[in-house]
């Protein structure tokens, strides 16, 4: 097997980035962590004309020209953030005038560009076109399998000084529980997204620097575990939010508290050790899918308890210890344990959110605690404790909470983070009424909703969900409120209006505003098959005191029709397409599923 060395202008990588051909695999490349301090002293070697580390890309010999990034993520970022902009070097930025592919892209919006002003300095010339002429070391590596790539990433970082215990476990290891490990920890930090992404998408799911605003998608301090107060920054940096969910998966399928230490987390991804097997084992009957569901679920109510009584950053924290620095992870575990019993394995639902968080005031004083391993039998007793200062606020009820409406609150969060990036899986209408005086059912509305659910459908790239309930543009929502006098709360640039104030307008309930719908979806000419799935798959989230609409587009195995009209979704519009190449050549693209 031929290794080739070569090396590669900034310009050079600068054009495979914009033009989608770098590739990163989240499967086992780690988020984006660098932290300004790292990414300025790499553009200050670059200036210097210092040698930086090697970049390994792999390619496939079949697929010319498009690169899976094995080992410099970091690294190319933090060089594309100084080009367009995201950092400056010494307070002194990039000057994008200099480069006409950046200039192009930033005119059209792409990303937008720093203006010189008294205050602001630019790079100059000289300096810019140093910079753009500097040769990275790249390595392309000729790889056909995954599992390859995958080994030789794990191999570079098992013992990369800059990463933390829980990066260097997970590093190259791909199996069922790592998997699922990672997939949770996506989900409740918001950074979910396919596996395979661009690299210019990264930003868009990766964590805000801490102390600067790199314009990326998700603030540290909007993420549960920081918001909470549950994990510092620090910790989430390392992947400790990680950590966390391998101690409650443990604890759930080995079925008793997990043994928290070092040594046993070091364990439960080692392939020689006999909790390596124990693990996977129950994880193989228990069901990945079945797991992963019933702990995402769990997260997003216990997230709804938390926030409705403590909503500010850090308030779960004080109210449990009245500590501003420490974490609370031991606080965190037993709470998240109690619910997940009382939820899950006793159906029950919690219907006193604030008794619930009254009681558990102080909780961090109640426990037992250790600083660097936990006895089976103290967390067991902790969970017990907890447990018993919450039950009576829970009852029996249909649905439970864990299937409908809290159950159903983050994964409506990750929707709208990810429709920034997915723009033709999503879609956000404020309601079914128009925002006029006369607020009138709009037909005409419903329709082209019929007709989008065939589009996303014909996406063929996966589930797609549409909400009822968001505006898309403030203005929207300011109209909302002027008509009805009814809030609003912006979220991830939406608008959530919620559906209360039609239902009251029109004197509905609930089941007749939502049987209003579902007949005229029954009554449409939208394909059997999809038709079926969608009515089956309505509900309703709660999310911060706003009832919305989810439909569930899952993704279909053959062409959707409405009659015998064709639509796809062109980025957030829904298009009709009559050129019959074009129809044939969609067809063609799901005979392959």
């Amino acid at each position: 097997m031929s290794i080739t060395p070569k090396g590669m202008s900034i310009q050079e990588a600068y054009r495979l980035y914009r033009e989608g051909n770098l590739i990163v695999n989240r499967k086992y490349q780690r988020k984006l962590v660098w932290s300004l301090d790292e990414k300025e002293k790499l553009v200050d070697s670059i200036l210097r004309d210092y040698p930086i580390p090697l970049i390994l890309f792999a390619e496939n010999p079949g697929v010319h020209g498009f690169y899976e990034i094995l080992d410099g993520v970091q690294r190319l970022t933090a060089i594309f953030d100084f080009i367009e902009n995201r950092i400056s070097y010494n307070g002194i930025y990039f000057n994008v005038l200099e480069h006409s592919r950046a200039k192009a892209l930033s005119e059209k919006g792409v990303f937008k560009a720093i203006e010189r002003t008294e205050d602001i300095k630019l790079l100059q010339p000289l300096e810019c076109a140093k910079f753009l002429d500097y040769q990275l070391a790249v390595t392309v590596y000729p790889a056909l399998k995954e599992k390859e790539m995958i080994e030789v990433f794990g191999r570079i970082n098992s013992q990369g000084r800059q990463l933390s215990n829980q990066e260097k476990r997970q590093a190259g290891v791909i199996n069922n529980f790592s998997e699922l490990v990672r997939k949770i920890s996506f989900e409740i930090r918001g950074d979910v997204s396919d596996e395979i992404l661009k690299l210019y998408e990264m930003p868009a799911i990766s964590i805000d620097d801490y102390r600067a605003n790199m314009e990326y998608g998700i603030k540290a301090d909007d993420i549960f575990w920081c918001k909470t107060g549950a994990l510092n920054k620090s910790e989430l940096k390392d992947s400790e939010d990680e950590e966390m969910i391998v101690d409650i998966i443990a604890s759930i399928l080995l079925k008793e508290p997990f043994a928290r230490s070092k040594d046993e987390f070091d364990k439960v991804f080692n392939e020689s050790s006999e909790l390596y097997l124990k693990v996977n084992r129950e994880l193989e009957v228990y069901g990945k899918d079945k797991l992963y569901e019933e702990i995402v679920k769990t997260f997003s109510v216990l997230k709804e308890v938390i926030e409705s009584e403590c909503p500010n950053t850090n308030g779960f924290r004080k109210l449990v210890s009245n500590q501003i620095r420490n974490s609370v992870k031991n606080s965190f575990y037993s709470l998240f344990m109690a619910f997940y019993e009382l939820l899950v394995q006793k159906e029950m639902s919690p219907v006193e959110y604030s008794k619930i968080m009254k009681n558990i005031e102080g909780l961090h004083g109640k426990l037992i605690t250790s600083a660097k391993y936990a006895k089976v039998a103290d967390r067991l007793q902790n969970i017990d404790i907890t447990r018993g200062l919450i039950e009576r606020f829970f009852v029996k009820k249909e649905p439970t909470a864990l299937k409908h409406g809290p159950g159903l609150a983050l994964e409506f969060e990750n929707s709208i983070r990810r429709s920034k990036i997915e723009t033709a899986r999503y879609e956000f209408k404020q309601g079914f009424l128009r925002l006029s005086e006369k607020r009138e059912l709009d037909e005409s509305l419903i329709s082209r909703i019929i007709e989008t659910i065939a589009g996303i459908a014909n996406c063929g790239q996966g589930d797609g969900f549409i909400y009822i309930g968001i505006a898309d543009k403030e203005k929207d929502a300011q109209r909302v409120n002027e008509i009805y006098g009814s809030k609003y709360i912006k979220k991830h640039g939406k608008y959530i209006v919620g559906i209360e104030r039609e239902i009251k307008y029109k004197g509905w309930d609930f089941d007749q505003y939502l049987r209003m719908f579902m007949d005229r979806i029954r009554k449409s000419e939208l394909a059997g098959p999809l038709k079926t799935q969608v009515l089956s798959q309505i509900d309703v989230v709660e999310y911060n005191g706003y009832s919305i609409i989810r439909i569930l587009v899952p993704k279909q195995k053959k062409l959707t029709l409405v009659g015998k009209k064709v639509f796809v979704r062109n980025n957030n519009d829904t298009e009709e397409i009559t050129d019959l190449e074009k129809i044939l050549a969609l067809s063609w693209m799901f005979s392959g599923n």
